[in-house]
């Protein structure tokens, strides 16, 4: 065997290796892809969990709550809790939202996940008040609960 041969089966050889390396880059950017995907899904819905959860364990917080979307009126300081759990819950919806939009949430989970939300966003109180915050993700985020009007009673004439 000459030098020649040599480096040429070293240049083959090389070739082989870039192309394995180029297959095992790609799979590993598939995998962290899909890490990526879930972990940015989790955070964002544990805002939405942490809102139920606080919801959930402080019956005060959700007799102020219940007062509200029954139209009674709040002292101040209930107003201030309404308005901060108000604020986390949307918060999470248009971090969901945004996060959808980017590729990282799966339409049919985000759709999923409004559907199944629809109780407390399809309200007339969360749509109004979807309305009237500043911001292309709140308008964009009552968009997207306008599309499903079948899950949520028309609004009386």
């Amino acid at each position: 065997m000459t030098l020649e041969t040599l480096g040429n089966i070293g240049d083959f050889l090389g070739g082989i290796a870039v192309i394995v390396s180029l297959l095992y880059l790609a799979v590993q950017i598939r995998q962290n892809t899909k890490a990526v995907r879930s972990s940015s899904y989790h955070q964002a819905a544990e805002q939405t969990w942490n809102y139920c959860l606080a919801v959930a364990q402080d019956p005060t917080l959700a007799d102020i709550l219940a007062r509200r979307i029954a139209g009674e009126s709040l002292s101040p300081v209930e107003e201030v809790r309404a308005s901060a759990a108000d604020q986390a819950l949307i918060y999470g919806f248009e971090n969901m939202l945004r996060l959808q939009e980017e590729g990282l949430i799966d339409q049919d989970v985000w759709e999923n996940v409004l559907q199944n939300s629809m109780t407390a966003l399809g309200s007339e109180f969360f749509r109004s008040f979807l309305a009237t915050r500043p911001g292309p993700l709140s308008k964009r985020l009552l968009a997207e609960i306008e599309k499903l009007p079948h899950l949520y009673p028309p609004e009386a004439a």
